[in-house]
């Protein structure tokens, strides 16, 4: 199904299927446990379990300073945020993680998937972590998850920076429509290869030059810690779009909608329309020359726009 290639969801299809659906067959094992935390832990701190599940949390910053929670998009990492994070640390108590079924993280346990269960876990988090509010940001699927936790937890919410946020159709998948995984996919879990994977990724910038190596190494090794590649598929699976107008509507955190002109998944020319309608208090901030992780393509000119937003 190569229409899904061009929703967020299908790069963890195309990591292993290129044009026509050619797999790249080459064996790659996971990681083990201790190589993917030497390579990303900091220290035995950066683990909190909750809901069962044994998140990789990174904090920066003065403790006593205001909370910024960062939450990443689907196939990604908490990686996605250094460049906001070097920035916000200066003055902010800064907190992001790895998402359950990405990164040091690994899968849930109870295999249950899907932003309103992020929701949950986000608040079980912050609960352990005594942030009893905070500024929420998100992107693609992060920013889902951080508006449902808003409409659920109006009190626990500073702010809300939006990044691309999920919600609304993708292109070819709508509303009540479940993903079709192909067969090529059930190879993820036993391949996986850098240069599709660059490609892919790299192709949701507005320029894939600014895909560095170093992300792109980031990005590899993140998908080989244990468990992701099957947490990614089931994931997939699980996912599903109801309308969120109503949802949206009740949100009253004043709400940045940051976007890159040239996202070509989560389409600037509709999108931010629709979420601009449903919530009513919102300010659209866009980039023309970024694509559909601006906070990674330049995080200097988008944390500018955030810092100039929080301040407001």
């Amino acid at each position: 199904m190569r229409l899904l290639g061009k929703i967020l969801l299908a790069v963890l299809l195309l990591v292993v299927a290129g044009a026509g659906g050619f797999v790249w067959w080459a064996w790659t094992p996971d990681l083990s446990r201790a190589a993917a935390e030497a390579r990303f832990a900091r220290a035995p701190t950066d683990f909190v379990e909750v809901d069962g599940v044994r998140f990789h949390v990174r904090q920066e910053g003065p403790d006593g300073a205001p909370a910024v929670v960062m939450i990443h998009g689907n196939a990604s990492m908490l990686q996605s945020w250094d460049g906001w994070a070097a920035d916000l640390s200066k003055d902010h108590r800064v907190i992001r993680y790895d998402l359950a079924g990405h990164g040091l993280t690994g899968p849930d346990p109870a295999g249950i998937y899907g932003p309103e269960r992020d929701a949950v876990q986000l608040k079980a988090l912050l609960d352990a972590l005594k942030v009893d509010k905070a500024v929420l940001a998100g992107n693609s699927l992060g920013g889902q998850i951080a508006w449902h936790f808003a409409a659920a937890n109006p009190d626990r919410v500073e702010k809300l920076v939006l990044v691309a946020p999920g919600g609304y159709p993708l292109p070819g998948l709508g509303f009540e429509q479940k993903v079709v995984l192909p067969d090529a996919a059930k190879m993820l879990p036993y391949s996986l290869k850098p240069d599709v994977l660059k490609a892919r990724i790299g192709g949701l910038y507005g320029d894939p030059a600014r895909f560095t190596p170093q992300m792109l190494d980031t990005y590899y090794h993140s998908w080989l810690s244990p468990g992701v590649r099957p947490a990614q598929l089931a994931r997939a699976s699980a996912y599903l779009l109801h309308d969120p107008t109503s949802m949206l509507a009740t949100i009253q955190a004043p709400t940045l909608l940051l976007w890159g002109e040239k996202d070509r998944l989560v389409a600037f020319a509709t999108t931010p329309q629709k979420f601009q309608a449903a919530m009513p208090n919102t300010k659209l901030v866009s980039f023309p020359d970024l694509g559909h992780m601006p906070q990674e393509e330049d995080p200097a000119a988008t944390v500018a726009a955030v810092r100039e937003f929080l301040a407001q």
